[in-house]
Formats: structure tokens, C-alpha cells, sequence
């Protein structure tokens, strides 16, 4: 992923000096060449128990529920018994209210909660260990919120998150804008809109597996399951109309698994995603035009071409990242199109024997194992109804709106010199029987932390914590140290990207000791950006205060959304003052 050109350089692999028996995991995705095929269920509405308008009141329940999603019957983790959780559909500036129950099994550690992944401004509501002492079985607390930015968000446990959203404990929350209504009408957004929520696990005999592994080869890679959802389902067929289109809101769920999603020999066309609609259609893919720039003078050394990793007309989501797109459909009555998941370079690491020692460097199949079929779209007959939508299109632009750029006052504070840093290492140490063993270490800014899910707000503040205050804007650079991939996301507050740099490998370095800058293209709001290995994210946040009541202010966390890199030390706070 996010390859560049650049002189050849050594590509002598990482090194560690012990001996191990090597942990080897090959993707068993499934279903197999010739599934049962299942109707498209799309995730049932969360009732609205207020018929106020601009109100939504709903009530989640956390169990545990016995569900035939892969041949066998087994027991996942629910919101209100289904897989996934039920779609939390409000409009922009609708007032939020949930309650949460834990129903989940006693005398498992299993105290619970609700994060809103995406959502602004609320920090009572953010449903973390550090807003919150976790909910214990039978016990229950009420979230609120106001959705002020639409877009397609999701909700999830911070608890144990990765076992508990790999053991299905996860749900969509859509928050419609206004200005859809105009645009369906002008027959640029299609009328069929639908909700994919796309996950994995891996069940075996009646149970999930476990997502928290203590292998360190498994946890440097992290955990993903064989078998490949699409809303709890595998391989589902989703009806559309011959002639129309479909609209297609798409959430990676999974804990480590990134989605490359793809619809062979069609286009999907990106109208919006974290943040809400773009100001314009976009096709995205293939590869962009950056500079490639030295170092030490920040002289331009002239142009340099950076692969993205995925194809032009494809979408690319690392865990946690959502994405709004359009496919429409050329064909007639009866045919079928695949939705297939594609594999693309993130960064997974082997090891092997060389010389008498322990070598560690990257998967001889990162990017290149086999892809499957993980949905089918069938086209049926129906009412057509056509829409003018292409790479470009205006998208808010057509109703008198924009994405306006985050504005850099005078006084923003500058996050520099990576303000915040992705680390990780792999060591070796000797066990009680002098027996050499592999370790781990996931850090932010150096320091490897792991809140404590049972102290709340009261635990002590986090060595890496970066501070401002509510109404401050923030240059802020995030520098990914190793050699994969890291999907980063921040709590609380969305950001402006605006550039990526690629800077030298350690290892393959390159002549003319320069970084390739690529500056984004659009406007666009994000709370989860992927960071490619050895590269810089730079954006742009406003820390605004959406209630004007002070409730932004607290602490927010940030960390990797590979879940096991999180929660083994990849996780920092912002600690935001009123």
C-alpha cells in the first residue's frame, strides 16, 4: 500500500537474534468457491421511542445470542440479539438518546459500553475508560449526544474491544443530511440506499476465538477471521433495479482486516463517508502525483508517483474507516455481479531462520493472497430510475454548500516534529526457563499505555497526553515510525487532512536522502485516517464545542484502530480544558 517510486535501495529485513518456532497464519477466508447464497438483509431500524421531532430515543442490549451466521449454530455477542446491532438512523441535529443495558454473562470480565465512533463533542457520551468506570453485567446508563455532522458513523464497545466486536458486538448509525433530499430529487443520488456493514470472525465448534492472543507474531499482525460478513451474513445477494443504481454505505467493522472492496468491471463512485457528502463526486484508485523534496533544504527534487494501493474505481478501508459510494448498474434482467474483497499490502511481517538467526521482515503474500467473492448484486426488473452521476459531479456544490478548509489562525498551535508518533518493536527476552521468547511493544510518542477500564475518568493521565483547549485549532502532525500500516483515529473531534509524506525507510533509504509530500486533493472531514508505514499525516482540527455548554472539554483518547495495537500501548489521550 502507498508505494513510491525511489532508487533502489538495500532491502535487508529486521533482525532479531533468537531462536522460536515460527507462528505461520494463512488467510482461510471464507465462504468457499461455491457458498449458499443468502438473501441481503439490511440492518433493522433501532426504534425511535420519541416521537418528538428532532429526538431520538432508543435502548441497545448487550447479550449474548446463540445465531446461525456460518453453518453451525454459535454464540456471538449482540446488540438486541442480532449481527449487526441495529442501524441507529437520526437526521443532522437530531438530539440523541440511548439507553444501554449489559445483559452480557456474569463472571466473564465482561463490564461493557458504548463508544460512538466518529460522533463530536460529547465527552460524558464517549463511552471510554477514561469517560466512564466500565458497566458491569445487569447494570446500565444512558448516552447522549446531538448529531450535528452527518455522515456514516458506527458504535462499538471501548472495552475489550477486540474481542467484543469480534464476537459481533458492533452497529451502523447513519446521520442523513439534509441536503440528500434535494439532490435524490435531481436524480443525482439514487433512491436505494443501502447499509453494508462488513466484518469477520472465526468460529469453531459453537464459539468465537479468541481475538487476545498473546502470540506476538499474531498480535504485530493482529487477528482476522476466516469468515468474511456482509451485515452478519455470509455471502448475501442484494436486488437491485436494471437501469438504476444503488447507494452503498460502507463500514469496516473488523479489528484488523482491511476491506478493499471492489466490483469487477464497475466503477464505484465515492460521494462522501466520515464527514458527509463531498462537495464533488470522486473515483478514487490507482495512483496520485506528489513531490519529492530533500530533507535537510526542502529543495523540490521534482515529481514522484505514489501507488495507493488499490484500483482506480475500488475502495480501500482500513478498520474503523467508512466510505459512502455509488455503483450504478449497465446491465439487464438476471445478471450478477461479484463484491469481492481483495487483499492489499498493510505491512504484515514473517519471520524465518537466516544464517543461525531469527529474521523478521515482510510476508513473502502481504497485498497478494486471493481475493473472494464476498456478496453478489442480482438485477431484477423494476421501475428504472436513472441518475447523472460521474467522477466530478457536484455533490454539495449543486445545493449552495461546501466543505470550506479549516482556517489556520495566527495563534493554532503546532503539534511538530510528529506530535504524535505510531511506534512499535519486536524483542526477545528470556522466560523463567531461560527459554528465548518473543515479545511485542505498541507505543504513542514512546510511551506503551493501557488505561485501566475500571477507573474512569479518576486513572492517571496518560505520559503521552497532548493538551489544548475548546475554540483552539491545531496543526498536527502524526508520524507512523514503523513498517506498517496504522489506521489512526481520534475521539471527539473531526480533522481536515491535508497532506501525507513518505519519508525513507531506516532500512532502504534512499540516495538523495529525500521524502515525497502528496498534498490531499478535496476537502474533506475524517476521524480515522490509514497512515501509510514510514509516512506523516498532517491535518488540521478546530476543537469546537457543538453544545456551547462546555461538554467537548475532557478526555479524548486517540490511538491505532488494528484494535490489538491499541489495546496492547498504541493509545494516547488529547485532554481538552474548557
Amino acid at each position: 500500500m502507498f508505494s513510491k517510486s525511489s532508487p533502489s535501495a538495500s532491502s535487508s529485513p529486521a533482525r532479531a537474534s533468537l531462536v522460536m518456532l515460527v507462528f505461520v497464519y494463512a488467510c482461510q477466508c471464507r465462504p468457499a468457491t461455491t457458498p449458499e447464497v443468502r438473501s441481503f438483509i439490511e440492518p433493522a431500524l433501532l426504534a425511535d421511542e420519541d416521537i418528538t421531532e428532532g429526538r431520538f430515543v432508543g435502548t441497545l442490549q448487550a447479550s449474548a445470542t446463540t445465531l446461525d451466521r456460518t453453518g453451525t449454530p454459535t454464540e456471538f455477542l449482540t446488540f438486541n440479539g442480532g449481527i449487526p446491532g441495529p442501524q441507529i438512523r437520526v437526521r443532522q441535529g437530531d438530539e440523541v438518546s440511548i439507553r444501554f443495558l449489559n445483559g452480557l454473562p456474569d463472571g466473564h470480565d465482561w463490564s461493557s459500553g458504548v463508544h460512538w465512533h466518529g460522533i463530536e463533542g460529547y465527552n460524558a457520551s464517549d463511552g471510554t475508560p477514561l469517560t466512564e468506570v466500565g458497566i458491569l453485567p445487569g447494570a446500565e446508563t444512558t448516552y447522549t449526544f446531538r448529531a450535528t455532522r452527518p455522515g456514516v458513523y458506527w458504535y462499538h464497545p471501548h472495552i475489550r474491544g477486540a474481542q467484543a466486536i469480534f464476537s459481533g458486538l458492533y452497529g451502523p448509525l447513519i446521520v442523513v443530511d439534509p441536503a440528500e433530499d434535494e439532490l435524490i430529487a435531481r436524480g443525482v443520488l439514487p433512491t436505494d440506499d443501502r447499509v453494508l456493514v462488513l466484518s469477520d470472525t472465526w468460529t469453531s465448534q459453537g464459539i468465537v476465538t479468541s481475538a487476545e492472543s498473546t502470540n506476538a507474531m499474531e498480535i504485530m499482525n493482529g487477528t482476522e477471521g476466516r469468515e468474511l460478513l456482509v451485515n452478519g451474513h455470509l455471502l448475501p445477494t442484494l436486488e437491485v433495479v436494471a437501469g438504476s443504481a444503488v447507494r452503498l454505505r460502507l463500514i469496516n467493522s473488523s479489528i484488523t482486516r482491511f476491506w478493499r472492496v471492489s466490483v469487477p468491471g464497475h466503477t464505484l463512485i465515492r460521494v462522501g463517508g466520515e464527514g458527509g457528502l463531498l462537495n464533488h463526486a470522486r473515483v478514487e484508485g490507482g495512483s496520485v502525483t506528489g513531490e519529492r523534496f530533500d530533507i535537510e533544504t526542502g529543495a523540490s527534487l521534482g515529481p514522484a508517483e505514489v501507488s495507493l494501493g488499490y484500483e482506480r474505481g475500488e475502495v480501500l478501508l482500513a478498520p474503523g474507516e467508512r466510505a459512502d459510494v455509488v455503483l450504478i448498474t449497465d446491465g439487464v434482467v438476471g445478471d450478477e455481479w461479484p463484491l469481492r474483497w481483495e487483499d492489499s499490502p498493510r505491512g504484515r511481517h514473517e519471520m524465518w531462520m537466516e544464517d543461525g538467526e531469527m529474521v523478521m521482515g515482510d510476508a513473502a503474500d502481504d497485498g497478494t493472497r486471493p481475493g473472494v467473492e464476498v456478496a453478489r448484486f442480482r438485477l431484477v426488473a423494476g421501475e428504472e430510475a436513472p441518475i447523472t452521476l460521474a467522477d466530478g459531479t457536484p455533490l454539495l456544490a449543486a445545493v449552495g454548500r461546501s466543505i470550506d478548509p479549516v482556517a489556520t489562525p495566527a495563534n493554532a498551535q503546532w503539534f511538530d516534529e510528529a506530535g504524535t508518533t505510531l511506534d512499535e518493536e519486536m524483542t526477545h527476552e528470556e522466560d523463567e526457563n531461560g527459554e528465548q521468547v518473543m515479545t511485542t511493544w505498541f507505543g504513542m510518542n514512546g510511551v506503551s499505555w493501557h488505561p485501566d477500564h475500571m477507573a474512569g475518568p479518576e486513572q492517571p493521565m496518560a505520559p503521552s497526553a497532548k493538551s489544548a483547549r475548546i475554540g483552539d485549532t491545531i496543526e498536527w502532525e502524526v508520524r507512523n515510525n514503523s513498517m506498517m500500516a496504522h489506521p489512526y483515529h481520534l475521539h471527539g473531534f473531526s480533522y481536515q487532512p491535508y497532506a501525507l509524506v513518505f519519508w525513507p525507510d531506516p532500512d532502504h533509504a534512499t540516495a538523495d536522502n529525500s521524502a515525497v509530500r502528496v498534498p490531499w486533493s478535496h476537502d474533506e472531514f475524517e476521524d480515522t485516517t490509514l497512515i501509510p508505514p514510514f509516512a506523516s499525516l498532517y491535518f488540521r482540527v478546530h476543537l469546537s464545542d457543538p453544545a456551547g455548554d462546555g461538554s467537548a472539554a475532557g478526555r479524548w483518547v486517540q490511538h491505532c484502530h488494528i484494535l490489538q495495537h491499541g489495546e496492547n500501548g498504541m493509545m494516547s489521550e488529547l485532554v481538552v480544558s474548557p
